[in-house]
């Protein structure tokens, strides 16, 4: 196989990443409106303002840290567009994480595929249809990090979009692995 390449065109920055920008967002501009979503109680939309996606955010990532994930782990997310999946993608970034997007029609065989061959310690998943998949697969999949076992964890959507701490909720499962919603 040949290979090619071609020199840079900009100079990479050697340090910060993608969040750096939403702590600088909520910083110069609090009040700002960054996302609208559908309103909890279904009213319409409701505005999402800088500081409170940081807000959100930092919840979140400490839910994640609290239930066991570390700097590196991958967790997937398996869900539709959505602004929890902003939210959750930025929480798992801030965590130290790295996000292991699944689409939300793969099979089963292909969940399996995805987590195995990523070695994702945590599933965050929209639907029941969503968890049952990964639960389907969940025995067949080997702990490959050499970690000791965590407590795996659940939350609510409600309290994971809506709260700057999420309440969690521990549920014992085989694998070292946790799913949202229960």
């Amino acid at each position: 196989m040949r290979e090619f390449s071609t020199p840079l065109t900009i100079e990479v920055p050697a340090t910060g990443n993608l969040t750096d920008d939403v702590v600088r967002n909520a910083a110069e501009a609090p009040d700002a409106v960054v996302f609208s979503r559908p309103a909890p109680d279904g009213s319409g939309w409701a505005d999402v303002t800088a500081a409170t996606f940081l807000a959100e955010v930092r919840g979140v990532a400490k839910g994640l840290v609290a239930a066991g994930i570390e700097a590196g782990d991958r967790v997937a997310l398996i869900s539709k567009t959505r602004y929890e999946w902003t939210l959750l993608d930025y929480a798992i970034w801030f965590a130290g994480a790295v996000t292991v997007p699944v689409y939300e029609t793969s099979s089963e065989e292909q969940v399996a595929w995805i987590l195995h061959d990523s070695g994702a310690r945590a599933v965050v998943a929209e639907t029941s249809a969503h968890v049952a998949r990964v639960s389907a697969v969940r025995r067949d999949l080997e702990d490959t990090s050499g970690r000791s076992p965590t407590t795996p964890s659940t939350c609510s959507p409600a309290s994971a979009a809506t709260s700057p701490t999420p309440s969690w909720r521990h549920d014992v499962r085989r694998r070292r692995r946790w799913t949202w919603p229960p």
